[in-house]
């Protein structure tokens, strides 16, 4: 899949505001003990893309203008991602993040487990130094949802009957509901209608969703050095996505038996992941480029329906930045 909009383009409305965001982070994480410093830098390294600041921000300008609680509610949206993305490595024992070492990896899954609590506490400490408390309201209630989501997704490890309407729940649950926060907040703190800032969140819920579904596809269809992370992490840890979801619905009902023996034989075992040996073996005989090319073509109908999603409201460069942002995510290859 060739990119067809660079992030660079999708942000630049906000790359001022976006550095100002980094560095009220930077800021916001420096320790009281200096032996932590190393630990939160290798945590601040981790913002990446900075998306969901960019929600924030452009869905403020698309309604108004950015205000300064806008900063630091981005600041916030910010940290928490950074929280889930430590808590996530340690579940999925990937080993590399943003093409660094996760820190679990790197200082073990104690400090790991602490670090993300860390960073989860001084985001809602800065969430609740805002004036207007919607903003630690719809946030607490965010990352309850996000919490829901990953229990889920561990309890479903290796089930086999896992449908696609619970798949979407789960990603709903785990990644689209922060991204539907965002842009709720931008627009709601921007002086939008509670019917405006809904149809943002809309866009953000729908966006969230076609982001982790080609997060899942990259994870069975990327190059390791290009997406930056450790790939195959999901399906070796028992987790079926949606290109395996539409590969089993289309198998055979020998090959379906075939996959529910090897697979669920390894749920037993202590080490509850599948070595690359026996993901071979599992996969022997299936073809995931239906799976892939299926959940790739789910991805871009949230998109569309995000887009459809702001549809009459007044035309202005921010919009049109969210919708650039809809066609980047649907064709990023990290």
């Amino acid at each position: 899949m060739a990119e067809t909009t660079a992030l660079t383009d999708v942000t630049a409305l906000v790359r001022e505001e976006l550095d100002e965001v980094a560095r009220i982070v930077t800021a916001a994480l420096r320790p009281d003990s200096p032996e932590l410093s190393g630990l939160l830098d290798h945590a601040a390294s981790f913002r990446g893309k900075q998306l969901r600041p960019a929600l924030v921000l452009l869905s403020a300008r698309a309604v108004g203008e950015v205000r300064p609680c806008h900063l630091q509610i981005a600041a916030v949206v910010e940290m928490l991602h950074a929280a889930t993305l430590v808590h996530d490595d340690i579940l999925d024992g990937a080993g590399l993040r943003r093409g660094l070492p996760t820190i679990h990896a790197v200082s073990g899954s104690e400090i790991a487990v602490l670090l993300g609590d860390y960073l989860y506490a001084r985001a809602f400490h800065m969430a609740v130094e805002l004036d207007d408390p919607r903003c630690s309201r719809v946030l607490s209630e965010t990352v309850r949802v996000i919490c829901q989501g990953e229990m889920t997704q561990m309890v479903h490890r290796f089930d086999v009957d896992l449908d696609e309407a619970r798949y979407f729940e789960i990603i709903r649950d785990k990644t689209a509901v922060l991204y539907g926060a965002s842009s709720r907040l931008g627009a709601a703190y921007a002086g939008a209608s509670d019917d405006v800032a809904l149809r943002f969140q809309i866009f953000g819920d729908q966006l969230g969703l076609a982001f982790q579904i080609v997060d899942d596809i990259l994870d069975v269809d990327g190059d390791e050095e290009v997406v930056g992370k450790s790939l195959g992490t999901d399906f070796d840890k028992g987790k079926l996505t949606l290109p395996f979801l539409w590969m089993l619905r289309e198998a055979s009902a020998g090959q379906r038996v075939r996959f529910r023996e090897h697979f669920t034989a390894d749920k037993a075992s202590d080490a509850r992941r599948l070595d690359a040996a026996a993901q071979r073996r599992l996969l022997e005989g299936f073809d995931l480029k239906g799976g892939v090319r299926y959940a790739h073509e789910r991805a871009d109908a949230c998109l569309r329906a995000a887009v459809e999603s702001l549809a009459g409201l007044p035309s202005n460069p921010a919009l049109d930045a969210l919708r650039s942002m809809a066609d980047y995510v649907l064709h990023r290859q990290r």
